[in-house]
């Protein structure tokens, strides 16, 4: 990937606008086949090319762009007030009723890679298959005290212990493409009668959408550094690319990507709600194309685009996007988290990637 892969802004845009809703959501590892942990990521040198930073480039404007037009309407229309404790109760209500659907749908094995075994169930998402029965159990005892709020502290826990039981099957660092499991435990444990007093409830919705948030840039940075992942699945569907190289699109469906989750972690009223509608598109707009697998999937996520779309902005916003009036600095300020955000993330991942493999080949 290099720039011997020029495209004209209008192509861009085109190629950007069709990437969206198939290549740039459609879960990699759900649909290119079994993934080997172990494989190593691209070289860094072979990642950042002149063509990964003409899209940075690009990218970072915009969303710089977005940030100045978010203050500036932020402060000429005035701020969407939302009533927290309606709002809160709201979250609640979505949360129960979209654990609820999805554990059924898993214990009724509608969500399980094509290339599992047909008596195999799942663990909490399509890839982490091979589960026994009991699994399908917990999911399914899970469905129903998640509905009950004196009961939603053991739906955590259940949700928690399914999370161990991906860990220890496929190892730590393959679940951290599902830390927003962890977030809606958190959010379940959080409203329930025995903790919903402590001061800290007041954040599980902040909590919730953050969690989702680095999982979605967290799977963004991995099509930058696993292109191959992306491209497989780029092969079964040509038309999707718009007559540009494999290449070109699994790098822009990576951006894409991380700047829609990035709204969710740095917009105000009007960006992050955006943001949340966008994905929400993008996540709806790739069911035709993907199947019974990605509209059973996608529910936890779904779900926790339509509460950051209730709810607005929340104290973690804020605080990813620092204080300050004015219109240039926001978008002074939402650039250089962009920027940074995207190199930790990207920093994290070859570090982390590097231990998992050294702790497998030491365990052998």
């Amino acid at each position: 990937m290099s720039s011997k892969f020029p495209i004209r802004p209008a192509s861009l845009l085109l190629v950007v606008t069709l990437s969206i809703p198939k290549a740039a959501e459609a879960h990699v590892k759900w649909f290119c086949g079994p993934i080997d942990g172990s494989a190593p990521p691209l070289p860094f040198r072979q990642v950042v090319t002149p063509f990964f930073l003409e899209l940075l480039i690009l990218f970072v404007g915009l969303v710089m762009l977005g940030a100045m037009l978010d203050a500036m309407i932020t402060r000429y229309a005035g701020k969407l007030i939302v009533d927290a404790d309606r709002a809160g109760r709201a979250s609640d209500v979505i949360v129960r009723a979209g654990v609820a659907l999805y554990m059924l749908c898993l214990w009724g094995n509608l969500a399980v890679v094509m290339w599992a075994d047909p008596s195999s169930e799942s663990i909490l998402t399509a890839d982490l298959y091979d589960a026994g029965h009991v699994v399908g159990y917990i999911q399914l005892v899970t469905a129903v005290v998640v509905l009950i709020p004196r009961l939603s502290i053991f739906a955590a826990a259940a949700l928690l212990v399914l999370y161990m039981l991906g860990v220890a099957k496929f190892g730590a660092f393959y679940m951290i493409d599902y830390l927003f499991f962890l977030g809606i435990a958190a959010h379940l444990a959080l409203s329930s009668s025995l903790l919903s007093r402590l001061t800290i409830s007041r954040y599980r919705v902040p909590i919730l959408i953050g969690s989702l948030s680095l999982s979605l840039m967290w799977t963004a940075v991995e099509k930058f550094l696993f292109p191959q992942w992306t491209i497989s699945i780029l092969v079964s569907h040509p038309g999707i690319t718009a007559g540009q190289s494999f290449s070109t699109v699994a790098m822009i469906a990576g951006f894409v990507e991380f700047s829609l989750a990035f709204y969710l972690l740095a917009g105000r009223e009007i960006l992050g709600r955006i943001g949340a509608i966008l994905l929400g598109i993008v996540f709806v707009a790739a069911m035709p194309e993907f199947g019974m697998l990605d509209i059973v999937g996608h529910i936890p996520v779904l779900l926790i685009l339509v509460i950051a779309l209730v709810s607005g902005e929340t104290p973690l916003q804020i605080l990813c996007r620092g204080s300050g009036s004015g219109i240039l600095l926001p978008g002074w300020k939402v650039g250089r988290a962009y920027i940074a955000t995207l190199a930790v993330l990207m920093l994290f991942y070859y570090g982390l990637h590097a231990l998992s493999v050294w702790s497998i080949t030491s365990a052998i």
